[in-house]
């Protein structure tokens, strides 16, 4: 191909271009110009303006392209009630998101602390066994006291018309005491005994919950494989 002939053909592709991004321009200028409507039903009325009307300002608004189909609907202001129903709506959404963002992390550790029922059964006897000792140790010492108590009794008969020594007298305020302390000591062990057992009664339950949903899990995925097979 001659010069002559390659140079007239780059001047024509180059002026095409050219001719093909003003066409572009223009018709973007155009779709510019020509904006949206707005439309809006007050009262039974249908309003429409280029421009948002003032009168729509507590409706829905549709915002229409030039061929007339919608490019998008404008929700009228909330109302006060509405703000209050709506404020009250995600405050409850986003304290059930909170309440199962911390089941699952407790699941989590559910399941990296235990490998099965069993291993959850034994942390419980292990945990109950530590108060059960100290049950038994307040309530020798209790037996203890009240040995020590009859003996201090038996002395403060010597002593029933006429005023009783001071140390006799301090020495039941102590005993009092002492036994007071066990008897506390006890009933809080026993407490704790309940408190245990009803953590480790809740763990156990959704420790065998998670794996009752992983089972059914697993048994689904295998049916939709044999399906998919079929």
């Amino acid at each position: 191909m001659a010069p002559e002939t390659r140079s007239l053909l780059g001047q024509g592709a180059a002026t095409l271009c050219a001719a093909l991004v003003a066409l572009l321009a223009a018709g973007n200028a155009a779709a510019e110009a020509v904006g949206f409507l707005y439309v809006c039903t007050v009262n039974g009325h249908t309003i429409s303006s280029q421009q948002l009307p003032q009168e729509c300002k507590n409706v829905d608004v549709r915002e229409l392209n030039a061929d007339g189909t919608l490019h998008r609907l404008i929700p009228a202001p909330l109302t006060p009630e509405q703000k209050k129903k709506k404020r009250e709506e995600d405050e409850l959404r986003l304290a059930e998101e909170e309440a199962a963002r911390k089941q699952r992390s407790r699941d989590k550790a559910l399941m990296e602390t235990y490998s099965s029922v069993d291993e959850i059964e034994g942390a419980r006897q292990r945990a109950i066994a530590g108060q059960q000792t100290l049950i038994e140790r307040a309530d020798a010492r209790i037996k203890q006291y009240q040995r020590e108590r009859k003996h201090l009794d038996d002395e403060a008969e010597f002593y029933l018309n006429r005023q009783k020594p001071r140390q006799l007298e301090e020495e039941i305020h102590s005993n009092d005491e002492l036994k007071k302390t066990q008897e506390k000591t006890k009933a809080d062990a026993v407490n704790k005994i309940k408190a245990l057992n009803e953590r480790f009664d809740a763990e156990r339950q959704r420790f065998e919950e998670i794996e009752r949903m992983y089972h059914e899990a697993e048994e689904a995925r295998r049916r939709a494989e044999e399906q998919a097979g079929n």
